[in-house]
């Protein structure tokens, strides 16, 4: 796991000395007072530093420098009373006569997208009263949650108080966004999660089968977004399809169809230069550019108390278009595992086996679809698991190539470069954690193929 960066927790030394404080006032250059060395720092000092580390590329300055809250607000605002388009192009449903067999029927098994009313409502959600932007962040003042993570990926967190002084001021073009799978902290996520569920037009779980919540990639989050934030044009991961509710505020959508080149949906070849690419970015510059060259897609509203249903592979962007709280997740199901299987055994083949051993053991029947789909394909699961091991055994000869360098730079001519490179070797598995004995056992002992199932694989218990 990288070590998330809990910002909130320091002192006035998390700015550079040599930095001016560009939204605080004072300049921060000077060593802190001692009777005030322990106060915690005004939030801005905070908000900033996340900044940087969120997009070391740009100075603090380029937060707001396309002006889409000032200069440009009228285009945000034209946007904002924008409605769907083309209108009709997603099909809006009513959880009130949607049975869960016809949305699989019409819209999960061929995979169309669609909107869903009123699943908080008819499926009881204490959150659906709770969870305004102002009664959610009040409720939980001190707990910190992810706005953010760093180049290396480690995550960034404030504190809702924190985070809620600058929803409040804030005017950057593209916000911090509120986007965390851990809820917070246990006990925040604990209440969290006892005030909404899945919704049951989704009751298959399957990546749950393999170890539970520590054994499966992030698959849930929820959501606070500050007006004009968002998510930039992507896929979600390993082809898995995705629900999305709103409780409050609106979002806009775009969708493109997943057979649509990844250099295309992304609209690299129309951006001008010093343009960016975060959501506000894509829907007033990037969109209408796409479709002067005739790219297809739809872009629609998702209003409060309504859900997505977004299959497995669509291109989509997000804006916030009010100050919103959502709540989201990706699974694997019944309808869609042949496609997050195939995607699954190449991206993350350890865990994939690992994934298929839980199946046999658990649900016997998914593990014979997964292997008739290996054999369908002529797919060797363990020739790529001895190329994925002799993968990371070159990365970490690499890193170790490297602190050796810095070793011996350190050390000078009294450096013992064999001594060095056995004590770092009996300092870490040749691999890393968890992975050799799995290796180790899918090279040695290939399992053996299943029967075909007798029908398809059943949903969870």
């Amino acid at each position: 796991r990288v070590p998330s960066i809990e910002l909130f927790t320091m002192g006035a030394e998390v700015t550079n000395r040599n930095q001016d404080h560009r939204n605080g006032g004072a300049a921060i250059g000077s060593p802190p007072d001692k009777k005030t060395k322990k106060e915690e720092p005004d939030w801005r000092l905070l908000v900033n530093k996340v900044k940087r580390l969120e997009r070391s590329d740009m100075s603090l300055e380029g937060w707001q420098q396309f002006g889409f809250a000032t200069s440009r607000a009228a285009d945000v605002e034209a946007l904002v009373a924008t409605g769907d388009q083309p209108e009709g192009g997603i099909p809006r449903l009513n959880a009130r006569n949607l049975s869960i067999e016809e949305f699989w029927e019409k819209y999960e098994k061929p995979a169309i997208p669609c909107i869903i009313a009123g699943v908080p409502e008819k499926e009881g959600w204490p959150a659906w009263e709770k969870w305004s932007v102002d009664r959610l962040l009040k409720r939980f003042p001190a707990v910190p949650f992810k706005v953010g993570k760093t180049d290396d990926g480690a995550p960034l967190r404030l504190r809702c108080d924190q985070f809620e002084q600058y929803m409040q001021s804030q005017v950057d073009d593209s916000p911090l966004y509120m986007f965390d799978n851990q809820f917070g902290s246990k006990e925040s996520r604990e209440e969290l999660l006892r005030e909404y569920k899945v919704p049951s037009y989704f009751p298959d779980d399957y990546m749950a089968l393999n170890g539970g919540e520590q054994g499966r990639p992030p698959y849930r989050w929820i959501a606070v977004g500050p007006k004009r934030s968002g998510t930039v044009m992507h896929q979600d991961p390993l082809n898995t399809s995705a629900w999305n509710t709103s409780l409050c505020g609106r979002k806009r959508w775009v969708l493109i169809s997943a057979d649509v080149p990844k250099a295309v949906a992304k609209g690299r070849h129309v951006m001008k230069k010093g343009e960016d690419d975060e959501a506000v970015n894509v829907f007033l510059d990037i969109l209408p550019r796409l479709r002067e060259k005739g790219v297809e897609m739809r872009e629609f509203v998702q209003h409060p108390g309504e859900t997505i249903f977004l299959p497995g592979g669509w291109w989509h962007c997000v804006i916030n278009i009010d100050d919103t709280v959502a709540v989201t997740q990706n699974y694997a199901g019944r309808h869609n595992f042949p496609l997050i299987w195939r995607s699954a055994r190449v991206e993350r083949p350890c865990w994939s086996h690992r994934w298929l051993q839980a199946m046999d053991n658990e649900l016997p029947s998914l593990a014979a679809e997964a292997r008739r789909l290996n054999d369908e394909d002529g797919f060797d699961m363990q020739a790529l698991l001895r190329k994925n091991k002799e993968r990371h055994q070159k990365r970490r000869e690499r890193r170790l190539d490297r602190a050796v360098k810095r070793a011996a730079r350190k050390a000078g001519s009294s450096f013992d470069e064999t001594l060095f490179r056995q004590q770092k070797m009996e300092e870490q598995d040749p691999i890393p954690p968890g992975l050799t004995r799995h290796v180790a056992r899918a090279v040695q002992s290939p399992t053996p193929p299943h029967p075909l199932p007798a029908e398809s694989p059943t949903r969870l218990p």
